[in-house]
This record gives C-alpha cells, structure tokens and sequence, in this order.
C-alpha cells in the first residue's frame, strides 16, 4: 500500500515543458562560455548594426568600407597599448571608433566606461544621436544595456548601465563629473575644444580614475586638429609613436605614405589651375591612379610606427630612412618595420637597423590620416584640391582646409610642414672653420640676464648661409669680464678652406632687455668695427618695416647714441622662408639656402623655431605678427635675425656680397681692413653714433666694401 502511495506521489511531480529546459540548458552554457577573444573590428563585422538615423547607410556593419579605420580599432586589443590617439581629417573614423570600442566592452568585456564631451550639452546630443541608435538595432546590446530605475529622462541619456559595468557620459568642463567615479576605460571625444578646468586639464583628471584598473585601463582621445602649438589631439599625437598608414601602389606594389602636395598633380592652363584633373601618382613607377585605382589601393592600408627614434647612439627616422631604401631599390618595408600581427592587432613596428630591435613603445598609439584615406564620393583627390585652390589666401579658409582635409593643425604662414628631422638631418661636415662659398661672416648677439649667446654666420652668393658657430658667453653684459671675452670673441680670426683668414664684419647686439646702457657704452666704443647696437621694431598692427632702417634721422636726435631699429618682423618672414628651402638641385642651391653645422643637435633647431606666425584681428583689420610659442626658448632666433640685420647693414652701406664672395674664392690672403662709416655717413642712413674712431668718406667706404 505504500508504494502504491510513492509510486502515486512521484507521477503527480510538475515536470518543465522541454522549450523551457532547454532554455535553461543553453542559458547554463552560455554562462560557463567564456566571451569570444576577438578584435574591435571583428566585433563591429559579426554584432554591430546601422541605424538609419545615424549616418547615410542602414544594416551590417563592415570595416572593410572604411578601411584605414580598422588600425585604430585593431589598436585597442593590441598588447601594451594603454593610450590611443586619432587625429584624422572629418568624417574618416573618430565617432565610429568610440562607438565600437563602447560597444566592445559593454558586450565582451563590461567595466566602467566614461566618455566626455566638450561639454554636457554635447554629451546628451551624442546619447540621443549616436549612442541611442547603436542601442535600439544591435541586438546584442539592445539586451543587455538599459536602466531600469532611473529618476527622470537625463539620468538615462547620460547613465546606460549593463551588467558588469556602466557607460557614463559627461562634459568636460566639471571635474566633479570627472572625479566622481572610478573608471577603466576613457573614451574623450572633440578634445581640442576642452577647457581648463580649475583643476587642471580635463583628460589628465579624468585618466586618474583609471588608477585602480592596474594594467588593463585605456584612453582613447579623438579630434580633428586645430591651430599648431595650440592643439591638445596635436601635441597628444606627438607624444606618442605616431603611426602613419601607407597604401600599396595597384600598378607596381610599392607601399607609399600618400601626401597632398608631394603625390597629387594637376593639369595648368597658363597660370589657371585645373583641380578637377588632380589625381595620386606613384613616387616609384610614376603610374597615375584612377578614382578605381585608389579605392582598390586603400583596401590595402597598413599603419606603421614613424616616430623618430635613437637607438644604438644613432638617430633614426623611420620614414625618411624607408625612402631612402626604396630609392637605393632595397626591400625597404622589411629593412624599417616588422609586421606585427595577430587576430587582435596589426601593425608594422620600428626597429633599428642596426640592432633590429624594436625600438618604439607602443604604449602610447597615436594616429595620422588625411582624405586622401576617405572611400567617400566627395573626398575625391579632385574634391580636395578644389577646395585648396579656393582656400588659398583665406587664412580662415585655409585653417579649415588643414583641419579638415588633411587631419593636420593649421601651420599659419606657411604651406609646407618644418620638421626638426629634416633640419637635423640637413646638418653637414665641412673641414674648416669657414666652409668654401663664404665672403663675409657677421655676428647676431642676444643679451639676456645673466648670459650672452652668439652666433656667427657666414654669408655667400645670393646671400646663402652658413652658421659657423654658436658661442655662450656666462656673466651679465654690465660685468667688465663679461664685455672683455664678447670683445675677444668678435677680434678672433677664421680661417677658410683656402687659407683666407676672416673677421666678423659687423655683429648687431640686442639692447632692449635689463642691459640697455651698458650695450651702449660697448657699441658706442666700437662703432668702428661696425658693433651696431640694435632694438627691435614695436610692430604695430603687423608691419613690415625693412630690416634695416632707410629713415633719416631728425635734427633732433642727431647728436645723441641710438640704436638701430631692426625691421624684426620682415627679418623672421625670410628666414623662415629659408629654412622651408630644399636641398639643392640642378647643380646650385637656392637663393637664401641655409646651411647648418653636424654639431647643432634638436634644441638649437627648437630655438632657430620658437616662433609662430599668427594672424590678429583688430577693429576689422587683420594682420600677421610673429609670436612665441609658450615653453620654447628663442634665443637662437633672435642671434640668426641680428645676424641677418648686420649683412642688411653693409648691403645698405655698399658692400657687393657677390663679387666680395667671388673674391674670397681666389688668393688666400688674410682680408683687407676695411675703413668704417664716418658719424655723417651713418647718421645719414638712419644710424646715429656720435663718436667714430677712424673716418672714412662714403666713396672710400662703398669701394672697399665692394
């Protein structure tokens, strides 16, 4: 009787119906399943999906659409790297970078994400336009983002919470937004248009709530760049090994690293350009690619590490040492880069070609791209160089241009990018003190507080240059000892490649810092010597006065010691000209050419470029003045300017440059003393010292100077 009972009482148990069971079943797995070990871009190909709203196409997703955008993505699962850097010309890769990522984590690796906005205005119209979309027509998002006791509307556009983490959004311009959490991944959007905080910089507050992540926290910072000097997502992509992406040429293979103005060319009629022919041309087979030549080219993007680097006491330029390889007809990409690559990351790392060691971190991953990248109908090479062409001369239009068609900061006054590399690397041997080509030397001092610097430069045809030395004197300029080794350093005599023996000619010293009167006792006792005491022009409004005065002085200060006034502005418009100048071709350098010692290293070139051309705006009037860039020294420029301003003196009082030079060529004899102005002939030039020390009539003087 009591088994019938217990046979009875387990028939009656509640059994689950067998959809049910099996949901659990899966549901058992899938929780003991560890999440796919695959990269940003193969998540986006497999999960993601487009919404309508959100941009000019709907459904799957796909790299391959966009591909210069896959490095980025594929750098976010690249071992080492914690810091990622794009800056990118519009509408290339950046909100499509910090979407993937976001989406990334929130499904295969949840923790807390926060992403910034310039401000908190701009982070609600991100929610609403970008990150709502991605929600509602990813699937695999839509199920597992999303709040379910939220207070009011705000805290769910600006809180998406999912199981494991959260992704919270926020303007830049509070730092109790940025403190408030701790945080393992940063996702900084618009950077450049950051402010201040009163706590400091918004990023570096925001990656402190990264600390207690260890080693597996990361900062993605995205921007189009701005103003050189004055952009954040710049002066971050300089930080870090900054990756350029080359394109394989369809006709020949040769890997290139495309540039507007060394790879796109155009048809001219006369002086009309004709920027609708404007096409990419191979550096290697000179092939011209068609539009389909070009989208069949950017399927190949590779990025490359191209970050200057020392390594085994030598100094190495990826890029420049790549070019150098393929012309010599080496296996160049194999000779500079190992390729790196696994189903989580792709790159081409640096390496020394002595050593072959990778010779870049990679923690700081930063990258550059143009559009000349862009797979898009209206960012044709065409389409580009149309909008230069119109551009040109519009100092608004023209940063626009920078910014959003090349991915670079705007560099005012001045098309073609300075590099230190290249002036490095521009820097010669030559046996003698004074390098043959040299027919007169002269001497820019700067006078500061408690030193004296000095350069000595030489000067050849067509004013062609040579900077000879570069001497610190320690002291202040009031000190007898001080004034004693600066005399010294002016009499000493240089010797040629032919054994001809020169002096400095003339040297301008500035006396506008704390030494003005004791500068002017100096240059007044040398006037003879041609020691020319100098200040610079005020610049009104941007002027540009001549670099050495024409003006006749008044009866009124004919009698007393003054300065000469430097037309400093027009000074540094030449030499920053120069310095754009190439190495020579067809047998003789340009005009102007600037030629620069093996013994100048990287601070002296920072100097000779502490300063930036910008455009002011003032009651509707715009002018260009040259202006300091903050943290950097000039005292180099202020020597190569006064230098400069001590040749435009004796070119003012008569010397023939060319045919001085043309006889510096020939006997090696020791040079001629030459007779100096009289008070009357300077005065009447513009200069007025009231004391000479030997006269000379202006006949005399213009034919020995000659």
């Amino acid at each position: 009787m009591s088994t019938n009972r217990s046979l009875s009482s387990e028939s009656q148990k509640p059994t689950l119906p067998l959809g049910k069971q099996q949901r659990l079943a899966k549901a058992f797995r899938l929780a003991w399943t560890p999440p796919p070990r695959i990269s940003v871009p193969d998540w986006a190909d497999r999960y993601r999906k487009l919404a309508k709203e959100a941009g000019s196409t709907s459904g799957n997703w796909s790299t391959a659409t966009v591909e210069i955008a896959r490095g980025p993505m594929m750098a976010v699962t690249e071992p080492g790297v914690h810091v990622l850097t794009t800056m990118v010309s519009t509408q290339l890769l950046k909100t499509a970078l910090l979407e993937n990522v976001f989406g990334y984590f929130a499904h295969l690796d949840p923790c807390p994400i926060l992403l910034l906005q310039p401000k908190e205005e701009a982070a609600l119209q991100f929610s609403k336009e970008r990150i709502s979309p991605l929600l509602r027509v990813t699937p695999v998002l839509r199920q597992l983002v999303g709040t379910s006791k939220t207070r009011n509307a705000d805290e769910t556009l600006l809180f998406k919470a999912f199981p494991g983490g959260f992704l919270a959004l926020a303007g830049a311009g509070s730092p109790d937004n940025l403190a408030r959490r701790p945080i393992r991944v940063l996702l900084a959007d618009e950077v450049d248009k950051y402010p201040i905080t009163r706590e400091g910089d918004p990023i570096a507050l925001a990656e402190e709530r990264t600390a207690t992540f260890g080693v597996n926290w990361l900062s993605v910072r995205a921007c189009s760049p701005t103003v050189e000097d004055e952009s954040r997502i710049a002066k971050s992509y300089a930080d870090s090994d900054q990756r350029r992406a080359s394109l394989a040429c369809p006709h020949c293979g040769h890997r290139m690293f495309p540039d507007f103005f060394k790879h796109v060319h155009w048809d001219k009629e006369g002086d009309k350009h004709l920027p609708k022919t404007a096409r990419i041309a191979c550096e290697s087979c000179g092939a011209v690619w068609s539009e389909g030549d070009r989208l069949n080219a950017l399927k190949t993007a590779r990025w490359h590490q191209a970050r200057v680097f020392e390594h085994c006491g030598a100094r190495h330029s990826p890029l420049d040492e790549y070019e150098a390889a393929w012309r010599d007809g080496q296996d160049a990409v194999e000779k500079v880069w190992d390729w790196w690559e696994s189903g989580r990351h792709a790159v081409y790392r640096a390496k020394c070609p002595d050593c072959g060691a990778w010779a870049v971190d990679n923690e700081h991953a930063g990258f550059q791209a143009s559009k000349l990248f862009s797979p898009w109908q209206k960012d044709k090479p065409s389409d580009i160089a149309t909008k230069w062409i119109a551009a040109k001369g519009d100092p608004d239009k023209e940063q626009a241009w920078w910014n959003t068609q090349m991915g670079l900061p705007h560099r005012p006054h001045a098309g073609k990018e300075l590099r230190m590399e290249a002036l490095l690397a521009r820097c010669e041997l030559w046996p003698n003190e004074i390098p043959t080509g040299v027919g007169v030397a002269t001497a820019g001092i700067d006078v500061q507080d408690y030193r004296v610097e000095i350069e000595v430069v030489g000067w050849g045809r067509n004013e062609e240059s040579w900077s000879i030395d570069y001497e610190v004197i320690d002291g202040e300029f009031s000190d007898p000892k001080t004034q004693a080794a600066l005399d010294r350093y002016l009499r000493k005599i240089w010797r040629g490649d032919n054994g001809r023996a020169f002096e400095v000619m003339a040297a301008c010293i500035d006396s506008g810092g704390h030494h003005t009167q004791a500068v002017y006792e100096f240059c007044k006792a040398r006037i003879g010597r041609r020691v020319w005491a100098i200040k610079g022009e005020s610049a009104r409004n941007g002027q540009r006065s001549p670099v050495w005065p024409t003006k006749r002085p008044s009866s009124r200060n004919k009698a007393t010691y003054r300065p000469v006034i430097l037309g400093v502005n027009a000074a540094k418009d030449t030499i920053r000209a120069r310095l754009l100048l190439d190495a020579p071709g067809s047998g003789a350098f340009p005009a102007g050419y600037m030629h620069f010692p093996a013994d100048r290293d990287m601070n002296y070139f920072m100097q000779l470029t502490a300063e930036r051309s910008i455009v002011k705006s003032v009651a509707g009037s715009r002018y260009r003045v040259w202006e300091q860039i903050p943290g950097r020294a000039n005292e180099a420029l202020d020597c190569r300017v006064y230098a400069y301003g001590a040749l435009c003196g004796l070119l003012h009082f008569g010397l023939k440059l060319n045919k001085r030079t043309d006889a510096a060529l020939l006997a090696p004899v020791a040079a001629e003393p030459i007779e100096i102005p009289t008070a009357s002939d300077e005065q009447a030039a513009g200069t007025a010292p009231a004391q000479v020390a030997r006269p000379a009539t202006k006949k005399s003087l213009i034919s020995r100077l000659a």
